[in-house]
């Protein structure tokens, strides 16, 4: 009843904007219930959709709050929204544009143009390139940097500084790379010889007369973005703005750009579109891949790119079917209750399922003989840092496990939800049972998907999340105890008039460091909650987040000194046997817990 009440709600403050004669019979009922019924349980202040076919915007539409305080109504036409990584569009169509002016090269070492700063050479006679940049294919690691938002820095200076490690030889596998994209960005603006925001203004935005998009930070206007607990945050600039940290735009604006890429508007830059879209790098023959920017999300049958964007309290969706000439774009205010803003796969394949025609997933035969022995095991996606605080979120991310079955084919968890069978019809080549899914295995300990911008690399239990968040539940449950248990016990003692037998400083280490470790774990955790707010606490480099980190780096020595401590106390007989024996459990704790702050990058310096 409530959610029907507030789906109610959103539709009469909704200023829908009446949709044009050609529009598909029941289209905009279908977007206004959908729209309204998600706002209502996922609990997202505002949201604008546009959906364009044969050239028009045929809905075009708000709903609810752009600023929930003010009680400003979305308006598609005129309320921004931050757009995240949909810049990165921008980015790739500024490149191509000065490649097609022979200003730059696809396929030249990106150190040819570089004069402040190189990129490292971690694999001879493998350079990165504009192309591998383009297609997420660099192999840099997954690096945020802690304070990257509290003082915006110059692109280039920003890329100099911060280079994160490169993971994997170029050209290898999926990984996707904000870093790289920001790199193409500078790269515009060395060949260009202006700001990057300056040439996306002059020959991005305004050939498409896209007045009210902003590239600099800073341009939200009268909207406000929401967590998941419905605060307002106004956390919305960093580093590496050619990357989506900033830019804005509106729904109208958007749908320009819509159109454009379907239409091939020369005004994007002659056969830019055409090269954009299409697929420029695949894992394998048989799997869809990655265009210039734009990401291959076949549907049913149906050719679709998609591309995305996230910022703290704003999530948007673009997806275009050029075959059909329709593109949908959504764009949400709010984080809304999982996370993710308005789930606009869920609204545009609504659409497909009601107005294209249905088909049926491609027949498969499994292969004959084959055994999938060598696949199974657990894979981690490659998005994945390796050398940065985000390297915590595979703490609580499951790895996708593939298990192998009698006829050939495959058993995997993780990948989409619960468990899935498939059927193996050409060598490490797998579709989903009754499905249009495939995945492959295009090289030794490599899984790879259809349409994903990550690759899924082999890891051996060392690695395995699930050890490593034991070991911080053991650490966390012995310190918690010893944190209490200690004062505890000193109390009994002085109650009873007994003196403390042995050497008080070890038991007094042991104690900080229980300390330490469930100060850091309460602290942490409750960041950790609402990943929305804890992004723009990293951007910042908050002093709560430093101060985490700088606790949980002491518990390295400390547990040094504990592992010295205990080995003098069993040699020289220090305490009672009980008394020695849960000395020891509080110092494996803190061991455990100085293990996995140095593997998940919580001990420094340096915590940028």
């Amino acid at each position: 009843m409530l959610v029907k009440l507030m789906t109610a709600l959103v539709l009469v403050i909704a200023p829908s904007q009446a949709a044009d004669p050609s529009a598909p019979p029941g289209l905009g009922g279908l977007i206004d219930e959908h729209v309204a019924t998600t706002m209502a349980e996922e609990k997202i202040p505002g949201v604008a959709v546009t959906v364009v076919a044969g050239g028009k915007r045929v809905v075009h539409r708000g709903y609810g709050w752009a600023d929930v305080e003010r009680r400003i109504p979305v308006d598609p036409e005129r309320t921004r929204f931050l757009i995240g990584s949909e810049t990165k569009l921008f980015t790739a169509q500024a490149a191509l544009q000065l490649v097609r002016a022979g200003k730059l090269e696809l396929d030249a070492d990106v150190n040819t143009y570089l004069n402040t700063f190189k990129i490292r050479d971690a694999y001879p006679g493998r350079p990165v390139t504009l192309r591998h940049l383009l297609t997420h294919t660099a192999g840099f690691d997954e690096d945020y940097v802690v304070g990257s938002g509290a003082h915006v820095r110059p692109l280039g200076e920003a890329l100099a500084a911060s280079q994160p490690a490169r993971v994997r030889p170029p050209g290898t596998g999926l990984a996707y790379s904000n870093y790289g994209v920001a790199l193409a960005g500078y790269l515009v603006e060395i060949a260009s010889r202006m700001p990057f925001e300056e040439y996306i203004e002059w020959q991005v935005l305004e050939p498409l007369g896209m007045r009210n998009s902003v590239i600099a930070c800073g341009g939200l206007r009268d909207t406000r973005a929401y967590l998941v607990d419905g605060s307002p945050t106004r956390v919305n600039c960093a580093d590496f703005a050619a990357s989506g940290a900033g830019p804005s735009s509106t729904a109208s604006d958007m749908a320009a750009y819509m159109q454009a890429q379907l239409s091939r508007d020369v005004r994007l830059g002659r056969g830019v579109a055409d090269d954009m879209q299409r697929q420029q790098y695949t894992e394998h023959p048989s799997l869809s891949g990655m265009g210039f920017m734009w990401e291959q999300r076949p549907y049913k049958g149906h050719r679709m790119l998609f591309k995305g964007g996230d910022m703290p309290g704003m999530h948007s969706y673009m997806f275009l079917l050029p075959d059909q000439g329709i593109g949908v774009h959504v764009m949400a205010n709010g984080d809304g209750t999982g996370g993710h803003g308005l789930d606009g796969f869920a609204l545009a394949e609504k659409i497909i399922d009601r107005y294209l025609p249905e088909t049926r997933p491609p027949t498969v035969e499994a292969l004959p003989d084959a055994s999938s022995l060598r696949y199974e095991g657990w894979y981690q996606s490659s998005r994945v840092s390796h050398g940065s605080l985000l390297k915590v979120r595979t703490l609580t991310d499951s790895p996708v496990h593939v298990t192998a079955t009698a006829d050939g084919g495959i058993v995997t968890t993780g990948l989409g939800g619960g468990q899935q069978r498939w059927t193996q019809f050409e060598p490490g080549v797998f579709q989903k049972e009754g499905g249009w899914s495939r995945i492959a295995f295009p090289e030794p300990g490599q899984l790879a998907l259809s349409g994903s911008t990550v690759v899924f690399d082999q890891i051996g239990l060392l690695d395995h999340p699930w050890l490593y968040l034991g070991l911080l539940v053991w650490a966390t449950v012995v310190s918690l105890i010893a944190l209490l248990g200690y004062p505890v016990a000193l109390a009994v003692r002085r109650a009873r008039g007994r003196t403390t037998r042995g050497p008080w400083v070890p038991r007094l280490l042991a104690w900080l460091g229980s300390t330490l470790v469930v100060v850091f774990v309460a602290g942490f955790g409750t960041l950790l909650a609402d990943q929305g707010r804890a992004l723009p606490l990293v951007l910042q480099g908050a002093p709560v987040l430093i101060t985490l980190l700088v606790l949980a780096s002491l518990t390295v020595p400390l547990a040094a000194a504990l592992l010295v401590c205990t080995t003098i106390a069993w040699r020289r007989r220090w305490w009672r046997t009980g008394a020695r024996i849960g000395h020891t459990l509080v110092t494996m704790g803190i061991i455990a817990f100085a293990a996995v702050a140095i593997v998940y990058n919580f001990a420094g310096p340096p915590y940028t």
